[in-house]
């Protein structure tokens, strides 16, 4: 059996191009190290490295991200910015 290879995708414009930032605030406000954050996220400390660079999570790791981050209370106003990263006039849920 070969090893699995993941794949880092660039930002998406879905994406949050200051995404790197909020991860190191978020894990500056949970009092957590990059090692102890990646262990709870189930990932290496150089994936996180590539996040911050502007690798994009995969969909597994980002619910993980922010359902630690819900629990913590650190999700909106550190993780995410609702006032920012949601469409204005909910655009993106009408529909045609």
């Amino acid at each position: 059996m070969g090893v699995k290879r993941q794949v880092q995708r660039p930002l998406g414009s879905w994406f949050p191009a200051d995404f790197g930032q909020r991860l190191a605030r978020f894990r500056e406000a949970a009092g957590l190290s990059w090692r102890s954050l990646a262990r709870l996220l189930g990932v290496t400390p150089y994936r996180l490295r590539q996040w911050r660079r502007g690798a994009v999570p995969n969909g597994e790791h980002l619910f993980v991200l922010l359902t630690l981050a819900e629990a913590m209370g650190l999700r909106d106003g550190i993780l995410m910015q609702p006032e920012r990263d949601l469409p204005r006039n909910g655009a993106a849920y009408r529909r045609s």
